[in-house]
């Protein structure tokens, strides 16, 4: 099945303090995928062919501008299509950028696929259990220790996943473009 992701460009630092929680708690997908935003998630390109999602992906990607985001919470959440629950760094700064993308990428053909039943969370997953509580006192651990994940989403990825592991097809840049930033008038 095809799906996209977009894998973040961070630090060394950051790179390894991830890897490394992943090894220790995300033993599940550690070595399917490595840390990622999912754009398209698997399941929802059914029926759509390799072609199509290249062709679209690269048109999304050719009018998007690159995100800087910032991770600073881990957020415990709850998988409801099974009895999984994850630690989500869910982004201070981009989540608004980044929830853009996902949606245009969700546009066109793709709307059908649109999951408007779940909301669409930005996040890096990091770890994986199905017992809560111990999530819980991880993503608090997380927290208390104050980490900044910053970075720059700066491609998009189509990928296929087989059930046993995640592999890239084709990466698509996006632009780099900064906007000037125009504030709202005050009434």
């Amino acid at each position: 099945m095809l799906l996209s992701v977009a894998y973040p460009k961070l630090s060394k630092s950051a790179e390894s303090l991830i890897l490394e929680f992943r090894r220790h708690h995300d033993q599940r997908y550690v070595d399917v995928i490595d840390a990622h935003w999912t754009m398209i998630f698997p399941g929802s390109s059914e029926g759509i062919g390799e072609q199509q999602m290249q062709k679209h992906i690269a048109s999304i990607a050719s009018v998007s501008d690159q995100v800087e985001f910032c991770c600073r919470y881990a957020l415990v959440y709850d998988d409801d299509s099974s009895d999984d629950y994850y630690i989500f760094l869910v982004p201070d700064e981009g989540f608004s950028q980044i929830s853009k993308l996902h949606d245009r990428l969700y546009s066109d053909f793709m709307r059908p696929q649109l999951r408007l039943d779940i909301p669409y969370v930005p996040h890096i997953g990091i770890a994986t259990s199905k017992d809560p509580d111990h999530l819980y006192e991880l993503a608090q651990e997380w927290n208390t220790a104050g980490y900044e994940i910053s970075g720059v989403i700066d491609s998009l990825t189509l990928c296929s996943y087989d059930g046993v592991k995640v592999q890239d097809i084709q990466n698509f840049a996006l632009q780099n473009n900064k906007r000037e930033q125009v504030a709202a008038p005050n009434p």
